[in-house]
């Protein structure tokens, strides 16, 4: 009669959920007494000396104008149909999923100038996949605040 073999890979995935866990805590800056779900949103601090951040949000502003270029829009569905100069990211979050989305709150600048120009506050999505070096602007939109 043949011993039977205990699959280890359910242990294996419970020590993966664990460590994600945790990773997701420490770059949170949680202490390790404050709950973090995996998946969840988690607040990025001091997003104006965070250079990756700046750069997501650049990123996020470079690729709206790319589209309006190429067709991608600017039609009368979208919300954004004109160029912007990207000033800054004012607020961040991110969250682990398939990679890893960024909820940014960009603060552009609509070139047009007199009563339709100035700073305005837009909110952007954009998902890193580092594994394949992947940036992809998911959405952009003016933010109600």
């Amino acid at each position: 009669m043949a011993a039977s073999a205990t699959s280890p890979l359910p242990l294996l995935l419970l020590l993966l959920v664990a460590a994600a866990t945790v990773a997701v805590a420490d770059e949170a800056g949680a202490s390790s007494n404050t709950p973090v779900a995996v998946g969840g949103r988690t607040e990025i601090r001091d997003v104006g000396s965070n250079k990756e951040v700046q750069s997501l949000g650049r990123f996020a502003v470079a690729e709206h104008n790319r589209r309006l270029r190429h067709g991608g829009g600017g039609g009368p569905t979208d919300p954004v149909p004109v160029k912007l100069a990207f000033a800054r990211v004012v607020a961040a979050q991110k969250q682990v999923v398939s990679g890893v989305a960024y909820y940014l709150k960009v603060v552009a600048r609509d070139p047009r100038g007199g009563g339709g120009g100035g700073d305005r506050p837009f909110d952007a999505v954009v998902v890193v996949k580092a594994w394949i070096k992947s940036k992809e602007l998911v959405s952009f939109t003016p933010s109600p605040k």
